[in-house]
């Protein structure tokens, strides 16, 4: 179903929906964009250039995130506390970000309660990226600027309206009082979606990087590519795939909670003997690769990067992954 929204239209639209969910939409901060609830809808920034700063992933897997609680020795679960929501603005590579996580925390034996809740009530309204940033390389990674998967509704710029691609009844609920998009107008949109992708560069290949990582575990490889690493763990707190946590007692205010961790962090590690298997930097730089284009792969028969761009923009060193699965796929022991 493709319907029409005009964009001097969309401030109203997102006032609606204000009335009935908390949105959350693109904010400009400074220089950088976050996703934050909205007060106004004048503050939703879609034209952001490249991804936001911060991945929406926290909307879903808090930084610090309360499991529950005990009160007059009773108790209580906060799993419930959560209302409908509608995120406005997200890129491609973020949503499939969200399914990828889908992977890890809903199937199997053990469900997380808190991720599936979060999940349950969100909207996904996503905005395609018609000028994709030169950092971003979700094509290599099985993905693309105008991916719909996860989406409840896409919406494709077509310059002084939006075509919305409805996927579902949530994407219905939020869009189906609208007018049918015209053939004119859908296949405008189709031609902005095709021009975006021919536009990306790929600047790696994946085939058979799995087993190519698995036979470099114990080479030179890792000691050399992580010579510039500061293991300040900036791109896996920047990664909209990554999830790794710990969680705490909080005994003063009787809660347990979840907190994010890092594998680049040597503390993750370390054992109650005093034993770390990751004893140093390249340890932990192989383990964050390994994990995103082997172990992953290996469990969910997916690539565990979305090829949003984040590490390669923040990274205080400029070690770019994108040059290091270059390098491993040419590798040769010597």
């Amino acid at each position: 179903m493709y319907k029409v929204l005009p964009k001097t239209d969309l401030p109203k639209l997102i006032g609606r929906w204000m009335e009935q969910a908390t949105v959350y939409a693109p904010v400009r901060q400074g220089d950088f964009t976050k996703f934050e609830p909205l007060s106004d809808p004048a503050q939703a920034d879609l034209y952001y250039a490249a991804n936001t700063r911060y991945p929406p992933k926290s909307l879903f897997l808090p930084q610090s995130e309360v499991m529950f609680r005990v009160k007059d020795g009773e108790f209580e679960s906060t799993e419930d506390e959560v209302s409908s929501r509608v995120i406005l603005g997200i890129h491609s590579c973020d949503t499939r970000a969200l399914q990828l996580l889908d992977g890890v925390f809903l199937t199997g034996d053990y469900q997380d309660p808190y991720w599936a809740k979060k999940r349950e009530q969100t909207t996904l309204v996503v905005l395609g990226c018609a000028d994709p940033c030169e950092t971003c390389f979700c094509t290599s990674v099985g993905s693309g600027p105008f991916d719909k998967r996860g989406a409840d509704v896409m919406l494709i710029d077509i310059g002084d309206e939006y075509v919305a691609d409805v996927r579902n009844e949530k994407g219905q609920a939020l869009f189906g009082h609208l007018p049918d998009a015209s053939r004119k107008q859908i296949d405008k949109s189709r031609q902005v979606q095709a021009a975006a992708a021919a536009g990306m560069k790929k600047p790696f290949e994946t085939e058979g990087i799995k087993d190519k990582l698995y036979s470099l575990f114990d080479s030179d490889f890792w000691p050399k590519i992580q010579q510039s690493c500061l293991g300040c763990g900036a791109c896996t707190f920047l990664c909209p795939t990554c999830y790794c946590f710990d969680i705490v007692d909080e005994a003063q205010r009787n809660e347990r909670v979840r907190n994010w961790d890092t594998c680049m962090f040597r503390i993750y590690s370390q054992e109650a003997s005093g034993h770390n298997p990751r004893p140093t930097n390249t340890e932990r730089v192989r383990q964050r690769i390994m994990h995103k284009y082997a172990y992953f792969v290996e469990l969910y028969d997916e690539i565990g990067c979305t090829g949003c761009g984040r590490c390669v923009r923040y990274c205080p060193v400029d070690l770019d992954i994108r040059q290091i699965i270059r390098s491993a796929q040419a590798w040769e022991e010597s």
